[in-house]
Parts: C-alpha cells; structure tokens; sequence
C-alpha cells in the first residue's frame, strides 16, 4: 500500500498541519480516499465508488457502531465521504505573510477578487419590518423569490415574466436545495448519473443522506473522431455514453432516475455547446429519467462569445416547456462570491414536487435578514437608474480575464498543457507528464505522488482529477480565483518553479 495515501500531514515537508487539528486529522485517516476502496491503516471500512452507502456498510463498521454508544455509522460515513482535498485544504499551513513557505490555497472554488465591491454593498441599513423576526414561508420571502426570479431571467436570457416564482424555492446554498429536490425525485439506492470529470462533494451531497448510487458516465471512448486530450469535445455526454451509464447502473442493480449536469462545467471550466445539452433533455424525456441542470457558475462566463453558453431552461424551453422532466440549481456562492451567506436557489415546474420541496426547505431555509441583504443587492441600482448587478457581473468578468489570461500565460511559458477556459473560477491543467513512471503504482497512486510534491515542495494545493473521477491520471483543477491578487501572483512564481525543477 503507498503509504502516503493515508495522511498528508505525515510526510509534510512545505505547509504542516497544526498539531491541534483532530478533526481534520479524522478527515485524513478516514476510509474514503477520492472514491477508491481504500481501508485505513487501522483497517478500517472501505468505501466503493458508485455504491450507495447501504450497499458498502462492512461487517467491521457495524460491529464497531454496536460497541460505539456515541457516534453511529451512519454520522460516521458524513465524514468519509469527505474528499481528501477539501481535508487536505483544511489541514494544511496556509500561506500568510507570517507563514511565506505555507501551501497557496488553489483548490477550493471561491472567489477572493471581490471584496471592495461586496462589503460596502453588504454594509447597508436594512430596514426590517416586524414580519422578519418570525417563521417565514417554507420556500423564501416572496420578494426575495421575486428578486430572484428577475435576476435569472436577465442572467439565462429567459423572456421577462418566464419564472413562476411557485416553482423557485430558495435554501440554503446550493448543495442543499439540490439535495432536497433529489430526494423528491429519487428513492434512496436509485443511481444518479453524472458525466466525468465531475465536481468531487457531488458525492457527499447525493449520498450522505439521500443515499443514492452515483453512476459516472465516462466520455472518452464514445468520441473516437477526437485524438487530442486536450480537446474539449472528449468530454461531452452523447446518446452512447449516456446509455452506457444507464445499463451499467441497472447491471448493478440500481434505478436510474437522474442525469446531473453540471453547466458551466465543474471543474472544467467550459460550457457544454447547445447541441450537447439538447441530446441530454431529449434523452432524458425519452427515457424518463429527470435532468437537473447545476448552472451555479452560470454568471461567471467570462468569454461568452467562445463559450456558447445556453441555458437548459431556455433550450427546453424553445423545445416542448421544462414539463416535469427539467429542473435548476444554483447559489449566490460563486458568481457573487457570497459563499458565507448561504443563498442557493432550486426551480422546477414538476407541480407533483412543489409541496415536497418546501416542505424539506423546512431544514434549510434562509434566515429573513439574509434575504433581505440579498434581495436589496439584487433590486439595487445607481443614482442614473443602472443595475448593480449588472456594473457588478462586469466587472468581475473583467477580472476573471484578466487572471485567466496571467495564468494561461504562464502554463503556456513552462508548456503545461491546459483546457481553453470561458466560464468558471478555474481551469483544467494536464500535467500528467510529470507524473512518475514507478510500475509498481496504480494510476491513483501515482497522481497522488505528483499531487503531494506539488504541496510539499512548491506549496501548491490544487484538485486533483482522481477525486473528480477523471479517466486518466495527471490532470488537476485549478482555482484561480481563490487568492488575493499577492497570493496568485505567487502561485505565477510557484508553477514557474515547479516546471522548471521537474524538467
């Protein structure tokens, strides 16, 4: 077994991790390693990817829950679920002007550009009416859903007036209202099925409590026409991969009921083209499977021109109506960079569902001084009568440019191959030359080893594609927004250092 799998923080030569941080230390001995079965080395439960939690519970971890009076497996497999990034981002030292060898947080999508403009706007008198300080309605205060609405209808180019505010129901973030509207859709054990690579928590948010199968649908050799990895095409859904999916989950003896789509796509940071999304709407209403489209980067298209970009409710839309097969997620959290306030938005025009999501809501809402902050920001406008929101979306366009073209000039420098970005907070990067050519690793083993040199060594914490169930090893999501602008110009000198050392 590859020793370095079981713990970061073990042979950390960079960043260390604080001595007095036992929960992600669990984080770091837990079985789940990015989805592959993979036992603790107290020889622990496994964990197998595409299975439901039900399907995987071992012998040992039920034994060790009837000893356990305090804690029970299933709380238990919450924090296995965890992908080991997200662990290793919260354990590690991070750089600071105090700590300068500390790791450059690189793989958790937020965005760090935007603080001189969201602060100000969020300092603001509310003015509060005595209605707030009681229960507010299941699915949202009207006026924030109505707010909502407007906004998504300028943001999708839907016509005005398209959204039936009966059918949006805002929670709180995005993973929790997606979770809930798949627990209205799904039974538990029934697969979810999500083209690769895809975003890693997916996993932790359909399983975790919904407790569906999560079935990767791989795209690589249903594209036989495209010879380059780095073409985006390699990565599109078709008719044939989709039904491939589909019997491999029925195979393993699960239902398939849901085709996720993540648009703009997570973690690699482009658009699906018209045609791609109109295949999975038709295939989904063909065989009665529900599409949820997850478009929370849908604001964050920074060359829409190259990006294509259309949203599945107008596409549906211009087709035969959303009807009760199309749904949308999405979240303040990353186009805005309001990730703390927890805003996530789910609608749908299933009128079978509408009372079950806002009952579940019950679990997750908003709190009204929340919705009112964020209802004031998006109905906002300058003293000429121009809307913030959209001063606001342009200039942070302006600035995911401008980095995207600092960092793309700089893997172009050091020849390191890269996905062509338009939308999103980062950027697919092959760096599987780098990778070690010891036969006695899997694949797993051997992008692990790349990926703890570039923590340890360089002080450059990305995603790794393992943990995004990419088919190949060495490919890495790069968060490019996550930094102060001294921090990413940092990550420019840290890369530079790292191609030149390995070469």
């Amino acid at each position: 077994m590859f020793e370095e799998y079981t713990s970061i923080s073990a042979a950390m030569r960079f960043p260390k991790v604080p001595p007095t941080s036992k929960m992600t230390a669990a984080f770091l001995h837990s079985t789940y390693h990015n989805g592959r079965s993979l036992a603790t080395a107290k020889g622990g439960p496994k964990l197998i990817v595409g299975h439901s939690r039900r399907d995987v519970a071992t012998a040992a971890e039920r034994a060790s829950t009837e000893r356990s009076l305090t804690r029970s497996a299933r709380g238990q497999r919450a924090v296995q679920l965890l992908p080991t990034y997200l662990a290793d981002a919260r354990s590690v030292e991070k750089y600071s002007p105090q700590y300068p060898n500390g790791a450059l947080q690189l793989g958790v999508a937020e965005s760090q550009m935007l603080e001189d403009w969201l602060v100000p706007a969020l300092n603001i008198d509310l003015k509060v009416s005595p209605d707030c300080i009681y229960y507010q309605p299941t699915p949202g205060r009207q006026g924030f859903r109505t707010a909502m609405a407007s906004y998504m209808e300028d943001m999708l180019d839907l016509d005005k007036g398209r959204i039936d505010t009966e059918g949006l129901v805002v929670g709180a973030g995005c993973n929790a209202v997606l979770e809930n509207l798949c627990i209205c859709l799904a039974e538990a054990g029934d697969a979810v099925l999500i083209p690769t690579p895809y975003y890693a928590a997916f996993e932790f948010d359909l399983v975790a409590r919904a407790d569906l199968y999560v079935q990767a649908v791989t795209t690589r050799d249903h594209h036989p026409e495209v010879t380059s990895s780095d073409d985006p095409a390699i990565y599109y859904p078709s008719e044939a991969s989709l039904d491939a999916a589909f019997e491999k989950a029925l195979i393993a003896g699960h239902a398939p009921r849901i085709l996720l789509i993540s648009h703009p796509q997570n973690p690699l940071g482009i658009c699906y083209p018209p045609e791609v999304m109109k295949i999975c709407i038709n295939w989904c209403r063909s065989r009665r499977v529900h599409l949820i489209s997850d478009e929370i980067y849908a604001g964050s298209i920074y060359r829409p021109e190259l990006a294509g970009f259309s949203s599945a409710l107008k596409l549906a839309d211009t087709q035969r109506g959303l009807g009760p097969y199309v749904h949308w997620v999405y979240a303040l959290s990353k186009d805005f960079a309001l990730s703390g306030l927890r805003v996530g938005a789910v609608y749908s025009e299933n009128l079978e569902i509408r009372t079950p999501m806002q009952k579940l809501n019950d679990l997750c809402q908003i709190s009204s001084t929340t919705q009112l902050w964020t209802e004031t920001i998006l109905n906002r406008v300058d003293a000429k009568g121009n809307s913030w929101v959209h001063s606001f979306r342009k200039e942070n366009h302006r600035r995911l440019e401008a980095r995207i073209e600092a960092l793309t000039s700089v893997l172009d420098e050091v020849s390191i191959p890269y996905l062509a970005p338009t939308a999103g907070l980062f950027v697919w990067i092959n760096m599987s030359q780098f990778l070690t050519e010891d036969s006695n690793l899997t694949d797993s083993e051997r992008e692990r080893k790349l990926y703890l040199s570039l923590v340890q060594e360089f002080g450059i914490l990305l995603t790794p594609g393992d943990s995004t169930r990419n088919e190949h090893p060495g490919y890495f999501r790069c968060v490019f927004t996550a930094a102060s602008d001294e921090e990413f110009e940092l990550s420019l000198i840290r890369f530079r250092a790292f191609a030149n050392a390995r070469r």
